[in-house]
């Protein structure tokens, strides 16, 4: 049994202390809805959910050159401390996807809030050390040899469908409410992809050793082979579910109206969980590469470029994969997430609103964490908006939401990251690729009891 991590797809936190959002209970099971809502069925726009993250952008890899187009930090006049003082020691970049196929919330089970959720999730995380980039970048800069690590090249993708179910009540009058959600998971796609191995340079010779494995999990899927039993592509027999699972979330509110107006305070972990995966393939690579220089003299008979395309031959019997033993079941864990938040209220005008949101997700190497100041005003019983500020492992963003919740409908539209950085004359961004856009609409009905 193996138990990798699977990234989560995130949902708005922009949203979290704003009371009329239809989906912050998603953040925090123990939130209640001011009325009974549902989504468009079967259409994505009920809720749609779009994140990029990462920790490097292209401004890391992409330099202005002196005619005013652009160069890769490869070019000689992009120093090696110019390049690499912009990249971390883990090097990660995300994309997270997630839209509603169904999304029901309505009062009357025993008193409380109950939700009824279908949808699907898909995340995808790729990291690269900060060595890949140093070799690529300085090559061999001691003349008695330069040897790299390259441990932690890896990537992961989890694609599942969600059944929830959750329900939220107060236990003490008005002022504490608890709430929790049970999940069941149909996993669609799972893969996960590793290579270790380090490299030495010398004037003598080049030489990089690694070893790698794919894992994946796709219903009737199969890796092709080529006639020396290489991995070359992949075929699916039939389709169907490649994994049962399930998960668990928590939470509590507390208004502390009786000790402090206006301030409360707020607790939850979400995705406590796993997905059991049937019948994995897996392919395997270890594999020595070394370069000793060029085996023919450049002249008569051999042509540089003859020489270089040998060379490249060499480096992609380097990088195959052949076919591994199928594993009949493992299990990878969702990223459990918590989320800690503490609200004020200002009691002379409660239209204004502070916030304070810290959420930490658990997903190594993947594990990242984000602390969230938020200023909201609420100028109308059925409007609210704000902006936010937040910094985290990612570096710091700018978020903000507009949410609409008439009598009969609710839309929201927001980002927890909002780009404004520089972009190329060639409309390319050159910041950090952080960004995210989230967007629905519900119609609703009731009013809180």
């Amino acid at each position: 049994m193996q138990l990798p991590s699977a990234a989560n797809a995130q949902d708005l936190e922009s949203s979290y202390f704003m009371e009329g959002s239809t989906y912050r209970h998603r953040m925090n099971p123990a939130f209640i809805n001011e009325s009974n809502y549902i989504n468009l069925p079967f259409i994505g726009i009920g809720n749609m959910n779009i994140n990029v993250s990462s920790d490097f952008g292209m401004s890391n890899f992409l330099y202005p050159a002196a005619n005013g187009s652009l160069t890769t930090f490869m070019n000689p006049s992009v120093s090696s401390e110019q390049f690499l003082s912009g990249l971390n020691t883990k090097n990660r970049l995300g994309l997270s996807l997630s839209t509603d196929i169904l999304s029901v919330g309505f009062y009357g089970i025993a008193g409380g809030y109950s939700t009824i959720e279908l949808g699907i999730k898909s995340d995808t995380w790729l990291n690269l050390p900060y060595n890949v980039f140093a070799l690529l970048k300085n090559g061999m800069y001691d003349a008695e040899g330069t040897s790299y690590d390259l441990n932690g090249i890896s990537a992961t993708s989890n694609n599942y469908v969600q059944l929830s179910f959750g329900h939220s009540r107060y236990v003490l009058d008005d002022v504490l409410s608890v709430g929790a959600k049970v999940k069941v998971l149909f996993g669609i796609a799972n893969a996960t992809a590793t290579i270790d191995g380090n490299a030495y340079l010398s004037q003598d010779k080049w030489q990089i050793d690694a070893s790698g494995s794919i894992t994946g999990s796709l219903q009737g899927a199969r890796f092709t082979t080529d006639a020396g039993g290489i991995v070359n592509g992949l075929a699916i027999d039939k389709y169907g579910i490649a994994g049962y699972g399930a998960a668990l979330d928590l939470g509590a509110y507390f208004d502390m109206k009786d000790f402090v107006e206006g301030l409360a305070i707020s607790a939850s972990v979400t995705d406590l969980g796993f997905i059991s995966w049937n019948n994995s393939i897996t392919a395997q690579m270890e594999h020595g590469f070394i370069f000793e220089g060029f085996e023919n003299p450049i002249g008569e008979g051999s042509s540089l470029n003859d020489e270089i395309n040998a060379l490249g031959q060499d480096l992609k019997e380097f990088i195959k994969f052949r076919p591994g033993e199928d594993i009949k079941s493992r299990t990878s864990m969702l990223s459990a997430k918590m989320f800690i938040g503490v609200e004020y209220k200002l009691p002379m005008y409660d239209k204004v609103k502070f916030g304070l949101l810290s959420s930490t997700t658990f997903n190594n190497p993947f594990t990242y964490t984000e602390a969230r100041l938020v200023a909201q005003y609420s100028p109308a019983d059925w409007f609210e908006f704000n902006i936010n500020y937040a910094y985290g492992t990612f570096g710091s963003s700018f978020g903000w939401m507009l949410n609409f919740h008439p009598k009969g409908f609710n839309f929201f539209i927001g980002s927890d990251n909002t780009y404004f950085g520089k972009f190329s004359p060639q409309f390319i961004p050159t910041g950090k690729l952080n960004t995210s856009i989230h967007f629905g609409f519900n119609v609703k009905w009731g009013e809180r009891r």
